[in-house]
């Protein structure tokens, strides 16, 4: 079948990480019956939407045919175990590799969250500090046995005691080492062994110092004591500053995305921009662009954009989400090669640079480093939007760019240049629903919702889907309308429980709010993932991997017999809804723009105005047309408002990412 002949539609997807091996099997199914449109997305959700993007041109350029069915076969490849370079793990897995001095706190992470509870992950997580720190806890030992048998009390209260002990002279090693400054200082090796040395001398010579005056054995078996949780602690703060100190060098992220050395499976940057240029049916050697999406290769205007991929990033130094690429009249970025050869491939460097000569300079830095510009709308390629869109926390390396601050500009001087990271698309909105959204839609614009499993609709792997909880789409427009939540912790789980729910609603808030909405949870299908399942689990099995590849492919399932037109009514629906919600908003804003105002009051403000003669003519026609609406409301005994549906949506003017 032709695809030019599919209907159209939209898809945004959530953001989660690994959850985005979701995705695959979801696009490609809804791709048998549909031609994307717009494809919007963040972190995870924007690599699937940029393969599904590239693989809706493959598949219209009729470069790569296939490129859905390729598409659909990734979550298979990613779960796999088998290859030269597999190791035993998986390629998803191999995905993510951190730089040499973060490999052992990369561990740590896959051992916390590849535990089945809490307790379980703590106890890895204390096994593996206690590796890093073994010479010193062995120490540690010894000198509790010591104290037991001198003062009779039972082994293990001495033991609590200083555990106790440990823990706190940790605490305060962490802290100092943090706020140590940036001045450079002994490796963790180095340190931790040297604190270890003194405090095993210590212990020595309180032994030799027992054995001659018994007396004093109290005492000095004291300062025994003091010495080996001195020497743990050390060591553990020496481990810490090492571990910030990787990350600083990495751009506050583990894994750059970059394949850390020639033996090893391509790593998460790498690997997408071949895939990307391979669903496209694009050769390896120049990246794919947004321009490449939008014209097909035919000389249109920006506007006109055949296939429209937008992605999220949040520039945390600035506070603020930015939607990639960058509109037409953002402020000018800049980039620094040398720092951004650390995170994309030599073939996005050489187009970067190559862009770069075509136009004016970029500025260079007091420390005399020269930037290049970053390339404007359709020719920025779309690995570097996808990239500064999943860059998790610490897991990722955050994205450097620079810009002119001219807030600060001298009354006579430049204004200044500064640093700008951009880190995970996630921080600020993990699901945009925002994106593509018309006031009277012509194709529907679909969402995937990612969350845990509800306690009244456990997952059950063994039925068949929706059956088995792991999807859900609203039946009708009075389903869907609730919320759930968990229960709050108990107050014996303390602080922790309550500061990751408000960061969690600080994160979430703006798309959550969302899903009751009429015209927003009749599109949007939530999929239940487990505990153990997506998110940082960045080691999942074949099993787990193709049960949430199934669950992609149920929730397209649904949304196709809900949405075509042959085994549904979705889209129809979807229309009453949308047409009664603008025209009952459209009442109100009539209304509202003349109430306790004179008609007058606003033509006055036209005729202030920086409208020319033919604008300021058309601005009063229009404010005639309203206040002809409002007239005509208010003789009437009856609403459109009363008939949205509940709870209905408002209109108002906001920002633009």
């Amino acid at each position: 079948m032709d695809p030019t002949t599919l209907p159209l539609c939209d898809i945004v997807m959530k953001g989660g990480v690994t959850s985005g091996i979701i995705y695959p099997r979801l696009a490609s199914r809804l791709a048998r019956d549909y031609r994307f449109k717009n494809i919007g997305g963040t972190s995870a959700g924007a690599i699937a939407a940029a393969a599904c993007a590239a693989a809706e041109l493959g598949r219209q350029s009729g470069r790569r045919p296939d490129a859905f069915d390729a598409l659909d076969e990734l979550p298979e490849q990613l779960g796999a175990r088998s290859g030269r370079h597999s190791g035993g793990r998986s390629r998803l897995l191999h995905l993510f590799q951190p730089i040499a001095a973060a490999g052992r706190a990369f561990e740590l992470l896959l051992a916390a969250v590849s535990a089945p509870n809490p307790g379980a992950a703590a106890c890895s997580v204390l096994l593996r500090l206690a590796g890093a720190v073994r010479w010193p806890l062995l120490l540690l030992l010894c000198t509790t046995l010591a104290v037991s048998a001198a003062t009779g009390l039972p082994w293990h209260r001495v033991a609590i005691s200083q555990l106790a002990a440990l823990g706190a002279a940790g605490l305060a090693g962490a802290i100092a080492w943090a706020l140590a400054g940036r001045a450079g200082a002994a490796g963790p090796d180095r340190t931790g062994s040297a604190a270890f040395v003194a405090a095993a001398a210590g212990v020595l010579a309180t032994g030799i110092y027992w054995r001659d005056h018994p007396g004093a054995a109290p005492a000095w078996l004291l300062a025994a004591v003091f010495a080996s949780i001195l020497s743990c602690a050390w060591g553990l703060g020496a481990a810490l500053r090492g571990f910030l100190a990787a990350l600083r060098s990495n751009f506050h992220g583990m894994c750059s995305g970059r394949t850390m050395g020639p033996t090893r499976a391509p790593a998460l940057t790498d690997w997408l921009h071949v895939y990307l240029n391979e669903l496209a049916g694009m050769a390896p050697g120049v990246p794919l662009t947004f321009g490449d999406l939008w014209h097909h290769g035919a000389a249109t205007a920006d506007e006109e954009r055949a296939i429209d991929l937008q992605v999220v990033t949040t520039a945390v130094s600035q506070h603020t989400p930015y939607a990639l690429p960058f509109r037409a009249d953002a402020q000018a970025w800049y980039f620094d090669p040398d720092e951004w050869d650390k995170l994309f491939p030599e073939t996005v460097l050489d187009y970067l640079r190559a862009a770069a000569k075509e136009g004016e300079p970029g500025p260079v830095t007091k420390d005399g480093r020269q930037l290049l510009p970053l390339p404007r709308a359709g020719a920025l390629p779309v690995i570097v939007a996808v990239r500064m869109s999943l860059s998790f926390p610490i897991l990722l390396s955050a994205i450097p760019l620079y810009a002119f601050d001219y807030t600060e500009k001298a009354r006579h001087g430049p204004a200044p240049l500064k640093r700008v990271w951009f880190s995970d698309g996630g921080i600020s909105s993990n699901l945009p629903l925002q994106f593509f959204d018309a006031l009277l839609p012509r194709h529907p614009t679909f969402a995937v919702n990612l969350k845990r499993e509800h306690p009244s609709f456990r997952i059950d792997d063994r039925l068949a889907c929706p059956a088995n909880g792991r999807a859900y789409l609203p039946r009708n427009n009075s389903a869907g309308r609730g919320r759930h939540w968990t229960e709050p912790a108990a107050e014996s789980a303390g602080i922790l429980p309550f500061l990751t729910a408000i960061v969690n609603t600080m994160q979430s808030w703006r798309d959550d709010i969302l899903f009751p909405y009429a015209g927003y949870r009749d599109r949007v299908v939530h999929l239940s993932l487990k505990q153990d399942e997506g998110g940082l689990h960045l080691n999942m099995d074949p099993e787990q991997v193709g049960n949430l590849a199934a669950a992609g492919a149920c929730a397209a399932d649904q949304l196709r017999r809900r949405f075509l037109p042959a085994s549904g009514d979705g889209w129809a629906n979807h229309e009453e809804i949308r047409l009664i919600s603008v025209l009952g908003n459209l009442e109100e804003l009539a209304l509202q723009s003349v109430d306790g105002a004179t008609p007058r009051t606003w033509h006055d403000a036209v005729d202030r105005s920086r409208l020319d003669k033919d604008q300021a003519a058309l601005a009063h026609r229009l404010l005639e047309a309203l206040e002809g609406m409002a007239a005509d409301i208010a003789a009437s005994e009856v609403r459109v408002a009363h008939a949205m549906y509940r709870p209905s949506p408002t209109m108002n003017l906001g920002p633009n990412l």
